[in-house]
């Protein structure tokens, strides 16, 4: 075929450049395939020749890509044009898949929108704020930090007993759209997702068993061991070796003293357009502005003869005042609450223990000492059995 190409071509050389030598010194044969000539030459247009499918497909994709042309060449499905998944996807997970695999798993959370990864519960139950801090230092880790969350429910709902398990949610988050095991990464799943797939397309890869038990059935565990009655029995006992007590000196002689209870303004007081409702320097009197009705009486209880005088003026006390609040300046450690019960029920009223703001409030001194207002100041009488100072 090449040599006939060849002939061919020599041949139409020959019959373009000296048609009369050709005549001259050509034979028959040489004549008849020049005429052959002639006619290929003259039916070249037509020929059929083989196609390359493979040169058609290259061509077709460079003239997509030079429609697609924009300021540059664009890639055929950038990460943009891919369209956003509206639910949710968990990533069930477990401390038994080690550290390089969750790592990954906290990187998919971290870059992916709406990744969650999940634990069951935690490895070291004995030390719960200790394996917390483990998951949340490997969480860290990622920027942003990943979304992890500690929550045996979804393992139950989902039925989820390997990792690492992947789940897409529907939009409302609740029920199951698709799940696949043994991946570490989502992307596998949302791009079934999008092409309309759903379903559990089952293990793609290696999954192990959940290292942590349920953290609902620990919790269970743990109340039901619990012995609440000594727990409350120690609560019980401990309540007072807690309690401050302010010790003061018993009064050895009838004493009353005055408090002004005024205050000065050190700055000005605005609204919140800044008009000054209370200037600086201004006294202020809370008794001009409120009434003090009751009587405030402050004794030792575990001291009788402070009792006693006590119980003699409560009954002149009440016809005076609308209100009597009692407040003692200890109790019998010892015996805790039954101390408590003696007090109040042999004065039929509660009783309250004597605070660091109400002794420097009313400058209490000694006791026992009755708290009263009389016009602008506040009223402190402390009593004093007058028998025992003339022995």
């Amino acid at each position: 075929m090449r040599f006939f190409k060849q002939t061919v071509s020599i041949v139409c050389l020959l019959f373009i450049a000296a048609p009369s030598i050709a005549q001259s010194v050509l034979t028959d044969e040489d004549r008849q395939i020049a005429e052959m000539a002639k006619q290929l030459r003259k039916d070249s247009p037509k020929w059929n020749l083989p196609v390359n499918p493979h040169t058609v497909e290259a061509k077709r994709q460079a003239a997509d890509l030079i429609a697609n042309h924009d300021n540059g060449l664009k890639p055929m499905m950038s990460p943009e044009s891919k369209p956003k998944l509206a639910g949710r996807t968990v990533i069930f997970a477990s401390m038994s898949l080690g550290s390089e695999s969750l790592e990954e798993i906290f990187y998919q959370s971290s870059v992916g929108e709406g990744v969650i990864v999940a634990f069951r519960g935690v490895v070291d139950e004995k030390n719960f704020a200790k394996a917390i801090f483990s998951i949340q230092e490997l969480a860290a880790k990622q920027s942003p930090v990943a979304n992890v969350v500690i929550d045996p429910t979804l393992f139950r709902d989902f039925h989820v007993t390997k990792v690492p398990t992947v789940l897409y949610l529907d939009e409302d988050k609740t029920s199951e759209v698709a799940r696949v095991a043994g991946l570490s990464s989502p992307d596998w799943l949302h791009r079934k997702v999008r092409d309309g797939k759903d379903g559990n397309f089952g293990v793609r890869g290696p999954v192990k068993d959940i290292q942590e038990r349920d953290l609902i059935e620990v919790m269970k565990e743990k109340v039901a061991g619990i012995d609440w009655a000594q727990k409350k029995e120690d609560a019980i006992n401990n309540y007072w070796d807690k309690q401050n007590f302010i010790h003061l000196p018993t009064a050895t002689k009838p004493a009353v003293r005055y408090l002004d209870p005024s205050i000065r303004i050190t700055a000005d007081i605005k609204d919140a357009e800044g008009k000054v409702l209370v200037p600086e320097g201004t006294l202020i009197n809370p008794l001009k502005l409120r009434p003090f009705t009751q009587a405030v009486v402050v004794f030792d209880p575990l001291n009788k003869t402070e009792v006693g005088l006590v119980e003699e003026r409560l009954q002149q006390l009440s016809k005076d005042h609308s209100k009597i609040t009692l407040i003692v300046t200890q109790f019998d450690r010892a015996d805790g609450w039954d101390s408590y019960k003696k007090i109040t029920d042999r004065f039929d009223a509660p009783v309250y223990n004597l605070t660091s703001d109400v002794h420097s409030r009313f400058d209490i001194q000694r006791t026992p000492s009755i708290i009263t207002a009389e016009n602008e100041n506040f009223r402190i009488e402390e009593l004093a059995n007058v028998e025992d100072n003339q022995q």
